[in-house]
């Protein structure tokens, strides 16, 4: 019948006879529309996102292979002639690339603004462009047009910030000295030209190899590092393969990319509000349409009477509601993708500026979807749209015949389509569940595991679920108990009995609208305590960001290179306007205990004793504070302090020693450092005893690796000590010369970080801008995710405000009935107001209640792996966004209720007697 012309022209004749109602569906349509079309670009632009960062980013580097155990840590010739001849391996073609890289800064000529530009933190590689253009086919002619010693290539990015184009002549610097090189080429930041080593490089550089040898300060023909790709889709990126003859690393380098993507593309919180926009939608097309499907009751009942069944009374509303559908969903997807697009660049382009600046691999979202996705997500709009199409027509086609006619349909309670049997099964699962949701978050906290994880996030849904439910059962019962209450705010009782009356007569209706708003404040609760808990977690200043209390270091291989920092410090302006102390430390590696790790040893001074001496985790107790313990290791060769891990000796790892106690004397031996054979025996070649002044947290291991398990002794026993020392492999530094000044200060921190390089200086660092990359990153995304979220709950608000109009057309009658008897402007317009506003409270409460109890269990998940010395997290509940939200919701709530309200006042009893629903 739905084929049938007529069918079709009288549902064409009742959408614009209904033109509000029209209207008003498309409306609530589109809204659903808009809230899937939404979610789908976010997660296609944060897809896309990942995938053009790896694809920058590496290009078509899969692996890097680095030597195992080299006293020279090079690949020879040799060894990269026989890697080389084992790259065609059972068919599997393997392409490497050795290559020399460095850490760099790059320095601009002066500008028309007669400002030096400056640009630290650079990778510099160096490889044979014959090689490069093998390795990397998609870029071969760039390789191919070769390179002179005296040029280099730079990105796009790092030429921008330099303010340099193409044959400018800029001054490359790093540790081995500077030369002055002519830009070849400015490139976009892509494959080997966006390559940055995994490390916290903000670009890239490259040279010649003979360059790159001569700034590494790499005499011989061996490499530090070989690239390793392979272009057969057939082998896996866990796969690579190992030489016997030659003991090498693999790092999994594309691999570990995928693995950090996924894990920055928050695939769960993303679910979550996609699912979230979908029942959304879904609640609220199919609660629109059957209030249509109500309000055509009449009519259907009509045409029943007359001889028409009921699959085509269910063929007639299904052509209008494809009417409605198709209308929805363009008007839905067309908004959808245009807000979508915009509020992705406005959510997550929160920090952009400043992890522009910032070191680090942050991964950059920038608003995407294809025609073919905008294409797909239309059609399953469409088709979404169609399916609860259907079932509205279904309930629509549900009527009896005299009661339509009658015209009782929307003063009658619905008919339960559900026996006692379900009602009970249905309390009993949700009890179970709720009950279940309630023990593992708030007083058995589970461990989340992957086991686990489905029927935890099962049982939080079924709870906001049922415990909506019970509260419906429980304002039900408590029309009375609100009158007394609402009496104070001078709203009528009247207003409040049928407030109260008609959310029980239209319960699934009621119940559909709390829901919606339920499930969005459960999602805004977890995700807003989440993203506070992810910012407290990854905080810089949770965590010390610092050398000794330093908040800056630069390194120096010389004596000469020692006083050429400490002279920029002291002459140039800039630096000493804001540097207020500097010190100077020289570490070395001492070896106290057999078989294991060595020990930095740091003398004491008076720089390092003051106001900068870093927290101690314990000290004895005889001093009151940690300058007095700083001050008596400064003063007293007989006090030491020492690496946390010394207060946890014992157990498994170090089970022949005892854990080591404040205010203990102890004798620590001192062993040569030296490579041993396995058998050798250990000999100590000195024995000093030491009273424990206290432990450190040695977090400062993670800025150097040359101050590991930093020990802090007396300046004469660190020269008593100094025969015995030794250099790791990986340490080339003589010593660091620390800055003291408002490190956390990221202009000044960066300002600083150009004067030192435009004084010939590129070791300078400052640990606080490394590592805030990491905390910004997780503030984009956790900005990006409650702005879809609290986005989605002002579409809800708005199709409140639609179903609240279309409860206003269908109680026209009663409206005019009540107009009709007497009852005042007033109570009419607060029985719409306290109905909308107490419905969308009720959802808002229990949705903001689950959602803490969700957000418990992940912030106790979260905080269960902190170790007991750790700083605890800075928020746990994020109270202060999650009330005004709420708080903002309920106000927009029972405002967006009032013009409704007001509609009602507006309707002319005599008018709405004579009229039909529309």
């Amino acid at each position: 019948m739905m084929g049938s012309v007529v069918v079709w022209k009288m549902a064409l004749a009742n959408l614009r006879k209904h033109w509000k109602q029209t209207l008003l569906t498309a409306a609530a349509g589109a809204i659903g529309a808009m809230l899937i079309a939404i979610s789908i670009v976010n997660y296609d632009s944060i897809e896309h996102s990942s995938k053009t960062w790896i694809e920058n980013r590496l290009g078509p580097i899969n692996w890097k292979l680095t030597p195992a155990d080299s006293d020279r840590h090079l690949f020879t010739s040799e060894q990269v002639k026989v890697i080389r001849g084992h790259t065609d391996i059972a068919g599997e073609q393997y392409y490497i690339l050795p290559y020399i890289s460095t850490e760099a800064s790059v320095m601009s000529a002066k500008t028309p603004n007669n400002y030096e530009q400056a640009v630290t933190s650079l990778l510099l590689m160096g490889f044979s462009m014959e090689e490069a253009a093998s390795f990397d086919g998609d870029r071969a002619a760039l390789w191919n047009n070769g390179l002179e010693d005296d040029e280099l290539i730079l990105d796009i990015e790092t030429a921008k910030l330099l303010e340099v184009k193409q044959g400018d002549v800029v001054k490359l610097l790093t540790k081995n000295g500077d030369n002055l090189l002519r830009v070849r080429e400015i490139t976009e930041t892509t494959g080997l030209t966006g390559y940055q080593e995994g490390g916290n490089y903000k670009g890239s550089v490259i040279v010649t190899e003979q360059t790159a040898r001569i700034m590494a300060d790499i005499k011989d023909d061996g490499y530090p590092h070989i690239l390793v790709t392979s272009f057969d889709p057939d082998i896996s990126l866990n796969a690579m393969f190992l030489l016997p003859e030659i003991d090498y690393t693999v790092t999994y380098i594309k691999n570990d990319f995928i693995n950090k993507a996924n894990k920055m593309k928050f695939t769960m919180l993303i679910g979550l509000i996609s699912s979230i926009a979908v029942i959304s939608s879904l609640l609220f097309m199919r609660q629109v349409l059957i209030m249509i499907g109500e309000s055509r009751k009449g009519i259907y009942g009509l045409l029943r009477a007359i001889g028409l069944t009921r699959g085509q009374i269910t063929s007639m509303f299904m052509v209008e509601a494809v009417l409605l559908s198709l209308l929805s969903s363009i008007v839905g997807t067309i908004a959808g993708l245009g807000g979508g697009m915009a509020l992705v660049d406005w959510v997550y382009g929160a920090y952009a500026e400043q992890l522009a600046r910032m070191t680090g691999e942050s991964m950059k979202i920038s608003a995407y979807i294809t025609m073919r996705s905008a294409v797909v997500l239309f059609v399953a709009i469409v088709a979404f749209m169609l399916a609860v199409s259907l079932f509205a027509a279904r309930k629509a086609a549900q009527i009896n015949i005299v009661e339509a006619l009658k015209g009782k349909i929307s003063n009658t309670r619905p008919r339960k389509i559900i026996n006692k049997f379900m009602i009970w099964l249905f309390f009993a699962a949700g009890a179970y569940l709720t009950g279940m949701h309630i023990y593992d978050s708030l007083i058995d906290t589970k461990e989340i595991t992957s086991d686990n994880m489905l029927f935890l996030f099962i049982s939080w849904i079924i709870s906001c679920i049922f415990m909506l439910y019970l509260s419906y059962i429980l304002v039900g019962k408590a029309a009375k108990p609100l009158s007394s209450l609402l009496a104070l705010l001078r709203v009528p009782a009247l207003s409040i009995l049928l407030a109260v009356k008609y959310p029980r007569q239209y319960s699934g209706r009621a119940f559909t609208i709390s829901l919606l708003f339920a499930l969005v404040m459960m999602t805004i609760t977890f995700t807003l305590t989440l993203t506070a808990v992810n910012v407290s977690f990854t905080s810089v200043d949770r965590t010390n960001q610092t050398v000794f209390g330093y908040g800056s270091y630069a390194s120096y291989r010389s004596d000469d290179e020692r006083e050429k920092i400490k002279a920029a410090a002291i002459n140039d302006p800039t630096i000493s306007m804001y540097v207020e102390k500097t010190l100077v430390v020289e570490p070395f590696m001492i070896n106290f205990l057999e078989n294991r790790g060595a020990q930095a040893v740091i003398p004491v001074t008076d720089g390092l004793a003051g106001k900068n001496g870093f927290k101690l985790i314990d000290r004895a107790k005889q001093f009151s504070s940690d300058e007095e313990a700083w001050n008596a290791v400064r003063s007293n060769p007989e006090y030491i302090i020492l690496p946390l891990y010394y207060m946890s000796r014992g157990g498994a790892y170090d089970a022949e020693f005892m854990p080591v106690h404040v205010g203990q004397k102890l004798k620590l031996p001192v062993y040569e450092g030296k490579m041993r054979m396995m058998e050798e025996k250990w000999q100590a070649v000195d024995e000093i005893e030491f009273i424990v002044a206290g432990f450190t947290d040695d977090e400062s291991k993670m800025n150097l690796n040359d101050v590991y398990a930093a020990t802090f002794v007396h300046e004469t026993i660190a020269e008593r000590l100094q025969p015995y020392g030794n250099k790791w492999p990986n340490q080339h530094e003589q010593g660091f010369v620390l800055f003291d000044f408002n490190y956390s200060d990221v202009k000044l921190s960066q300002l600083l970080e150009q004067q030192f390089v435009i004084n010939d200086i590129s070791t300078f660092k400052v640990p606080y801008l490394i590592h805030l990359s990491d905390e910004l990153v997780t503030k984009q995304f956790g900005t990006g995710f409650v702005g879809f979220t609290i986005f989605s709950a002002l579409i809800g608000l708005m199709g409140l405000a639609v179903i609240q109009y279309r409860a206003v057309q269908e109680r026209i009658k009663h409206i005019a009935m009540m107009r009709c008897i007497g009852v005042p402007d007033k109570q009419i317009y607060w029985i719409f107001v306290a109905e909308g506003f107490t419905v969308s409270l009720i959802g808002l409460l229990i949705g903001t209640a689950v959602g803490f109890s969700g957000s418990h269990l992940v912030i106790q998940a979260v905080t269960g792996t902190l170790q007991s010395h750790e700083a605890p997290l800075g928020v746990y509940y994020a109270y202060p966004i999650i009330i005004p939200v709420l708080v903002v919701l309920a106000l927009l709530s029972l405002i967006l209720n009032a013009a409704p309200a007001r509609a009602a006042v507006q309707i002319k009893a005599a008018e709405a007697l004579r009229i039909n629903e529309d």
